[in-house]
């Protein structure tokens, strides 16, 4: 069921028709990389596993590695379990410049040509940026102006609805009035909900300061969780060790960045 966009190659015998009427996590490349570990953290804390490769991988850097799952890419990887009607699509390298557009046709082809039925993107934007009411809502959602009946989406708008107000270099203020909102630093978050404008869709965005992100990715994880209805215990894949340094330092901190941020 592959469209001309969308090369979808299962492995593992994987059925692309479990798609249908499914969720797909799309965590969007941006700031502190807490999208791409929050979906990391879903997972492993949910137990799925590779099911499919998205894409030939030419629309990202070159990358690859050593994980749970074997040899993992940069590419856009499909995650998901036998009877669990959700799926996470990881992306472990950044976007190529030139290829943004087919990176994001690629998502969207996903999402259309396999009936998925919500789809809800993970991103990150500038802690800079807030404003002193948002230091007490971390977490925002990005959604649309006639999100649908969906009950996820419903949830998803209980959370404080992202407002950003921004000083244009002509010194007139740029807001998010229009959907979807202008993001800066939150990557392709803005083109991939477009592109799914006609799929029940929405975002939830967190602010983010880079350092250790460990606790963003957690904090981010579960309240995506929550807006899926989902009851789990947070945990960490077995890759995570020594995320943010070894722990084990000059510097006689116990934290796992003290010798990196100090």
């Amino acid at each position: 069921m592959p469209g001309a966009t969308g090369p979808l190659y299962p492995v593992a015998g994987f059925d692309a028709s479990a798609l249908k009427g499914a969720t797909l996590i799309i965590p969007s490349v941006s700031l502190g990389n807490v999208p791409q570990l929050a979906a990391d953290l879903i997972v492993s804390s949910l137990g799925l596993r590779r099911v499919a490769f998205l894409g030939t991988g030419d629309t990202t850097a070159p990358f690859a590695g050593q994980g749970e799952d074997g040899l993992v890419t940069g590419g856009l990887e499909l995650y998901g379990a036998a009877g669990q009607p959700i799926f996470v699509l990881l992306q472990r390298a950044p976007t190529l410049k030139a290829k943004k557009d087919a990176h994001v046709e690629l998502i969207s082809a996903l999402a259309h040509n396999y009936g998925v039925e919500l789809a809800l993107v993970l991103t990150s934007l500038d802690a800079a940026n807030q404003d002193d009411a948002q230091l007490l809502t971390p977490h925002q959602a990005v959604v649309p102006p006639s999100p649908g009946a969906h009950p996820a989406l419903g949830r998803l708008a209980q959370l404080p609805a992202l407002k950003l107000t921004l000083e244009a270099a002509a010194h007139t203020p740029k807001e998010t009035a229009t959907y979807p909102p202008f993001l800066p630093g939150a990557g392709l978050t803005r083109r991939i909900l477009g592109a799914l404008a006609d799929v029940p869709s929405g975002a939830v965005s967190a602010w983010v300061v880079e350092g250790d992100n460990r606790g963003d990715a957690h904090a981010l994880a579960g309240v995506a969780l929550g807006v899926l209805g989902i009851d789990a215990q947070i945990t960490e894949p077995a890759t995570w060790k020594g995320l943010f340094g070894p722990g084990e330092g000059w510097s006689g901190g116990s934290g796992l960045d003290a010798e990196i941020y100090g």
